[in-house]
């Protein structure tokens, strides 16, 4: 098993998964992100992270050496790194593909890159997306949902923006890559908003990350909404760290979720569009703002296919005559929602049949 195929098989142990294809183009991504030396390096990483001292320790390597190549890691995007302050030094730790080392070959990708992702995306994302507890929960448009509903504060896109303590934009992975493979799309790109729930000036050094105000992430929250674009962000209801507004020409998630037959069983969502009846006109404003397809008008007034529709409210706020609200109905087949991250990991490896203590 060379460098490539061990890190291809550690990756997938963790709960988020990477699962190998037939084209083996999961092995190709890999070998455009990874030297063979920085895969095996990375192959033997912990997700919880170590110091350069414990590392140097279990795997019998000279720190310096170590240090030069964690370094060299960091900057590529492969590896994830932070200061512990129980620790009193900085941790070196394995990052999930997705959402992590994929994300962060933004400034890196090039078209070559783009292509090989493509491959990718078509076959082993559709198994990652199908995978409960999902990845992805959508946030309602706030003005789209009941007024009488009660939304809890992880529901709430602006609440997760106001109870953050620093803010950050960054340039659409997903539509870079879409646009580097010659088919763009006529969305907004700058618009992954990112927090730090307590952290101050967080994204001050980050060469990602522009960092903003709240006020003007919360103007970004409504050019997005205007724009038709969908609030998605982590299927858990603590820490919340960023909104994606995303299409499903682009986004690696909504892609493969749109190409199922019932796109609602894959995606976290409590909320389904409901139509007044007395007030639709049948004037169809809102069913190309819908991209899904959930919406149709088949005679006079517009009608939901409710296993299409991702309660993501994006059609009622064109809508005229006020005649869409979305409405809270919970899947009952749907595991709990999990409270954090290590809860969903915990959810996931058991959905999954892995068992992920190794690299812990």
């Amino acid at each position: 098993m060379n460098s490539y195929e061990k890190l291809a098989a550690v990756l997938d142990k963790i709960p988020n998964g990477y699962p190998a294809v037939p084209d083996d183009s999961h092995l190709r991504v890999l070998e455009w992100i990874f030297t063979p030396e920085e895969a095996e390096l990375a192959s033997q990483l912990k997700l919880t992270g170590e110091s350069l001292d414990e590392m140097s320790t279990r795997l019998n390597r000279p720190k310096d050496e170590l240090e030069k190549l964690l370094d060299v890691m960091h900057e590529k995007g492969q590896i994830n790194t932070w200061m512990s302050k129980s620790a009193g030094a900085r941790k070196y730790g394995l990052m999930p593909f997705a959402v992590g080392i994929y994300e962060e070959q933004l400034n890196r990708m090039d078209g070559e890159f783009a292509k090989i992702l493509e491959d990718y995306i078509n076959t082993g994302f559709k198994k990652i997306t199908a995978t409960d507890p999902v990845i992805f929960q959508v946030i309602p448009i706030n003005q789209s949902v009941n007024a009488e509903l009660e939304i809890h504060p992880y529901e709430q896109a602006e609440q997760i923006i106001e109870s953050s303590a620093s803010w950050g934009v960054r340039e659409c992975v997903c539509k870079k890559q879409k646009s580097l493979i010659g088919e763009p799309c006529s969305y907004p790109t700058s618009v992954c908003l990112t927090f730090a729930p307590k952290t101050e000036n967080a994204f001050a050094n980050s060469e990602l990350t522009k960092p903003i105000t709240k006020e003007e992430s919360l103007k970004l929250l409504r050019e997005s909404e205007d724009a038709g674009l969908i609030h998605c962000t982590y299927n858990v209801q603590e820490n919340l760290s960023y909104i994606c507004n995303c299409c499903t020409c682009c986004c690696g998630i909504l892609r493969g979720v749109d190409q199922l037959p019932e796109p609602r069983e894959f995606i976290k969502t409590d909320f389904v569009m409901t139509v007044d009846a007395d007030l639709c006109t049948g004037c169809e404003t809102c069913v190309d703002r819908c991209q899904l397809g959930a919406l149709s008008i088949p005679e006079d007034i517009i009608v939901v296919d409710t296993k299409r529709c991702i309660g993501c409210g994006v059609c009622a706020v064109v809508c005229p005559e006020n005649a869409l609200e979305l409405t809270r109905v919970e899947s009952p087949n749907k595991p709990k929602q999990p409270q954090n991250q290590l809860d969903w990991m915990t959810q996931r490896a058991m959905t999954r049949g892995v068992d992920p203590s190794d690299i812990m």
